[in-house]
């Protein structure tokens, strides 16, 4: 009805207009309106199957790739935790809090969690971490973690002094005209911060 504007008319419908006089079966009809809802059944039936065996190819695929980096996390009581939960900015401000610690495993993924505030929360796996405690360093994130994947740190740039037109070799710009050759190196000057080497 909301597609159409109008009650659709099912196949069972049309039988049903047949078989009660309501309607007049074509003279040009192949078979009978029986055979025909036969076989469509049949062939809904093994477009069904078909369906139903590629999306379960198609799903494990997505499982795989989802499940790539996947690692099963497990708490014991008393463990020190973060809780990834959210801030007074809303559901989409989301911040790593604690740490607290692990009060009683309901199952395999979901655990009752102290914050420190006097109340207990009811969180699944996917949104605690294991605390380190460090002892020169307060962050949370080291090193070893690889939730995050690896730590790298930033390589110093060496800033040159001179300007990028100084620094193009004669013969990679060899092949364009005079004035062409003037006006690349007239914008590498002019935009020297936007270019790297």
């Amino acid at each position: 009805m909301l597609v159409y504007g109008r009650v659709p008319r099912g196949p069972l419908a049309v039988l049903k207009e047949t078989w009660t006089g309501e309607r007049d079966l074509p003279t040009g009809l192949g078979k009978p309106v029986e055979e025909y809802l036969q076989d469509l059944r049949e062939k809904l039936n093994t477009a069904a199957q078909y369906a139903a065996e590629h999306a379960g190819k198609q799903q494990a695929g997505y499982v795989s790739r989802y499940n790539l980096r996947a690692r099963h996390k497990t708490f014991h009581e008393g463990d020190q935790v973060i809780v990834l939960a959210p801030e007074t900015g809303g559901k989409l401000c989301n911040k790593w809090q604690g740490p607290g610690t692990v009060v009683k495993v309901m199952s395999q993924n979901s655990y009752l969690v102290d914050l420190g505030t006097n109340s207990t929360r009811h969180l699944h796996a996917n949104k605690m971490r294991h605390f380190v405690a460090r002892v020169n360093d307060c962050s949370v994130i080291n090193e070893c973690d690889v939730d995050f994947a690896n730590v790298v740190t930033p390589m110093p740039t060496v800033v040159s002094c001179d300007m990028p037109s100084k620094r193009v070799e004669e013969a990679k710009i060899a092949h364009l005209q005079p004035e062409q050759h003037r006006e690349l190196l007239q914008l590498l000057d002019e935009f020297h911060d936007r270019f790297g080497d």
